[in-house]
């Protein structure tokens, strides 16, 4: 007797199942929570999970396949550099011996470049000059990072801190001269060696370097300054951001 009602106990439940579609309670990966995050757009995408007796009670499974569904039509619309946030969905078509049909939703984001750069960089820019005296005339010869666009504001903004600061900051149009003239870009690591260089040749007796590393949560600033005539570090910072 056992065994002849159990089959049909486990076809009632997966009927049942299938006869009230499941919708997601709260969104998956809320915007709220990801540090940064700028909406740039929505995007939708209707998916199929096969219809096994629990895969209903497990909704961050559901959500989890809405993300891989919805990130992979957003890339083909916004390109890389995208995550999806304030995932929703809902079963559409019910079916028990086949798969079953949803259609999902989320908001397209993007992480803010500069989020956290202002704050940063003024600690850091502080931290790396402290020591040098005020009459110096100082050379921003290279920041290294992979962001083109976030090195020209790093720079910018710290020539406008130290100018605010009292210091004498070397012309810009020249140092592109020089390192075109070697080879070298804002962006690209340069070693001491060309750095005083160029500095000395541009009348710098105080060089600054610098760096971004790091992803997300885990981004650096990282400053450095040099003495052109010793070669040595009188200034360093570095800040996450």
């Amino acid at each position: 007797m056992k065994n002849i009602a159990l089959p049909g106990i486990f076809l009632m439940v997966l009927f049942s199942s299938c006869l009230s579609p499941p919708t997601s309670s709260n969104p998956y990966k809320p915007i709220s929570k990801i540090p940064y995050a700028i909406t740039i757009g929505t995007v939708e995408a209707t998916f199929s999970l096969e219809a096994t007796a629990g895969y209903r009670s497990d909704n961050k499974l559901i959500s989890e396949a809405a993300y891989i569904e919805l990130l992979k039509a957003a890339k083909e619309k916004y390109g890389d550099n995208i995550d999806i946030a304030d995932i929703t969905w809902v079963e559409v078509e019910l079916n028990i011996w086949s798969p079953c049909v949803f259609t999902a939703g989320g908001k397209v984001i993007t992480i803010d470049p500069y989020a956290g750069i202002e704050e940063a960089l003024a600690k850091a820019a502080k931290e790396a000059v402290k020591n040098i005296p005020k009459n110096s005339n100082i050379a921003i010869v290279s920041i290294a990072g992979a962001d083109q666009a976030a090195i020209n504001y790093i720079v910018g903004e710290l020539e406008f801190i130290l100018i605010n600061e009292g210091y004498r900051l070397c012309d810009r149009n020249q140092l592109d001269i020089l390192r075109r003239e070697h080879k070298l870009s804002l962006s690209g690591e340069v070693s001491d060696a060309s750095a005083i260089s160029i500095g000395k040749f541009i009348g710098a007796n105080v060089i600054i370097t610098g760096n971004i590393d790091g992803a997300n949560n885990t981004r650096r600033l990282r400053l450095r300054a040099l003495n052109s005539e010793t070669a040595q570090v009188i200034g360093a910072a570095s800040e996450r951001f």
